[in-house]
């Protein structure tokens, strides 16, 4: 089913929708589809159209992520491989066979020097934001179409830049750094935003970080508070007053130890809530109730055991305390290789029957990427 923006709103801040949302966030992994074509799959269900899930379409406001930026160089692409240099100038090698992202090797920030080198890329630009893309994007929205806007992730950045390591030692080590860089970030996003914003009220502010393993973030709720927040709440202070009620945020792993500090950084939006990394919706949504919403926190990897153990899950992430709003139930990332065609149409079988909604198999086939 086709959601338009007002009543996705209206679901994520609990503001009597008529039922939860069931959605698949990112789709199959590398390889699931080859499976599925053996076990019988349509074409519609590898593209996931044909299981009738809900979603919401959206468009992307303002460019906020870095700009005038090199050419990728390729060195070697190959059918298994491909290895070259990204628009960072980071080395990057990817697998084919098990990966859709190139991962580096090097990279470019490790000293203030270094930065300034790129630093050219994360400034203001005329080039980010047009009046004319403003009002394309207001036309948009009056048909129902969610208008978001993404900053850069305050972790997330640092660790592209720098890599996982010397980014948190970074954090105590090289302080004035980290500020250089999320002040001059934080100054695009504010200058963008307040053009965006004297025209036109997004409907969410996205924020991508990626900053958790299985058992805990990377950096804790001290240096999100330090840094972090004040870096949020530059952009989200500005876009809540002009009438922006959702700012959600993506992030694997284990968030538990930081939720409380994002939450005073605006945040109010959580996903995928990785039941593998310690995430489990239905706890936390009875600790903070209706202060935040989530997206995903259904546990992939049951869909590759028991069909009792699959509803077992669907029971428990499902029950009554979650069908008040703030949830488009999901599995929490992509749908794992050696997931059973049979398993996975149980468990959307199941899902579908507890929020009252059509057989998939009889429904118009819709899939809209929720992963937003």
């Amino acid at each position: 089913m086709k959601w338009t923006n007002r009543q996705y709103v209206d679901l994520m801040t609990y503001n009597h929708p008529e039922r939860p949302m069931f959605s698949e966030l990112f789709g199959p992994i590398v390889g699931l589809a080859d499976e599925w074509r053996a076990q019988g799959a349509t074409e519609d269900m590898i593209k996931m159209r044909g299981f009738a899930f809900d979603y919401v379409p959206y468009y992307q406001l303002g460019e906020l992520d870095s700009i005038h930026r090199p050419k990728d160089i390729v060195i070697e692409d190959t059918a298994t491989h491909y290895v070259g240099i990204d628009h960072y100038g980071r080395r990057v090698r990817m697998d084919k066979k098990t990966s859709t992202i190139p991962l580096p090797e090097n990279y470019p920030v490790e000293t203030m020097d270094d930065w300034l080198k790129i630093k050219h890329m994360f400034e203001y630009d005329a080039c980010r934001i047009s009046d004319d893309e403003i009002m394309k994007a207001k036309a948009l929205q009056d048909q129902g179409v969610l208008i978001k806007s993404e900053i850069l992730g305050g972790f997330d950045i640092l660790r592209e830049l720098m890599g996982e390591e010397n980014c948190c030692i970074a954090f105590y080590e090289d302080p004035e750094l980290i500020e250089e860089i999320l002040g001059t970030i934080s100054e695009t996003n504010v200058r963008v935003l307040s053009q965006i914003s004297k025209k036109l009220t997004i409907d969410q502010l996205s924020v991508h970080e990626d900053m958790a393993g299985k058992t805990a973030p990377m950096i804790g709720p001290n240096l999100v508070r330090e840094f972090i927040v004040p870096y949020y709440l530059k952009s989200w202070e500005l876009v809540k007053d002009a009438g922006t009620k959702l700012f959600c945020q993506d992030s694997d792993g284990n968030m538990n130890p930081v939720i409380d500090a994002f939450i005073e950084g605006g945040i109010n939006i959580f996903y995928p809530c990785e039941p593998y990394g310690g995430m489990d919706i239905v706890a936390l949504r009875k600790k903070y109730g209706h202060q935040i919403a989530f997206r995903g926190g259904i546990d992939k990897h049951v869909l590759r055991r028991s069909k009792e153990e699959i509803k077992a899950e669907v029971d428990y992430k499902m029950q009554d305390c979650m069908m008040d709003g703030g949830i488009v139930f999901g599995l929490d990332h992509r749908i794992p290789n050696g997931t059973p065609l049979e398993n996975y149409i149980y468990y959307i079988d199941l899902a579908r029957e507890k929020l009252g909604m059509e057989d998939f198999r009889t429904a118009e086939p819709s899939w809209g990427r929720m992963a937003f």
